[in-house]
């Protein structure tokens, strides 16, 4: 099964990476970096298929099972929560285009069910016609296109968290410590406080 994925390699130098910066709750608690995020985002296009393994490569000072379990935790909450949103929003998409494909068919078959039974004068009908029919079919294809092209890109989304709240998740140490794995020469920091 392991060969079968595809990994997203991403570098951190500390935990606060994964997080956001303008979020003062405790880090178990924290919005996950919208930088962080959006650099899944644009990897996971250069590799669409497939399921998904993200690697983290980070200083071995960091190392911390805790933190480690409480990452995996909280990526695969909020991907999970994401893709749960996603598909909500193509549910309802959808569900409008189903409307507007009821409401045009209501509108046709008004039209031709006044007129066959010539229930209003001729006048009266023609005029209905000119209003009806042009609402009837824009309702049919407007409602159509929803269902069938129901916001792609929420679609493309909706996968993308799928697959990143079912990947695996992997956490790689440099062997050089106190080095940094981008090689400079900052300390990084010591594993997270959870509380």
């Amino acid at each position: 099964m392991t060969e079968k994925l595809k990994e997203i390699s991403i570098i951190i130098d500390v935990w606060d990476d994964v997080f956001s910066d303008f979020d003062p709750r405790p880090l178990d608690e924290r919005a996950l970096s919208e930088d962080f995020i959006s650099e899944l985002k644009k990897r996971y296009r250069e590799t669409p298929r497939g399921d998904l393994l993200i690697s983290f490569y980070a200083p071995r000072t960091l190392k911390h099972e805790d933190s480690e379990r409480m990452v995996t935790q909280r990526l695969k909450q909020y991907f999970g929560d994401r893709a749960l949103q996603k598909k909500q929003e193509l549910f309802r998409t959808r569900k409008k285009g189903g409307g507007f494909v009821l409401g045009g068919i209501f509108f046709l078959t008004s039209i031709t069910l006044l007129a066959y039974f010539n229930i209003f004068p001729v006048l009266m009908i023609k005029i209905l016609e000119i209003v009806l029919v042009p609402l009837g079919w824009f309702g049919i294809w407007e409602g159509f296109s929803k269902i069938v092209n129901a916001s792609p890109g929420s679609s493309q989304e909706g996968i993308l968290f799928r697959k990143l709240s079912k990947a695996e998740y992997r956490f790689n140490y440099a062997k050089n410590p106190g080095g940094g794995v981008r090689g400079n020469s900052e300390q990084p920091e010591r594993p997270m406080d959870e509380g």
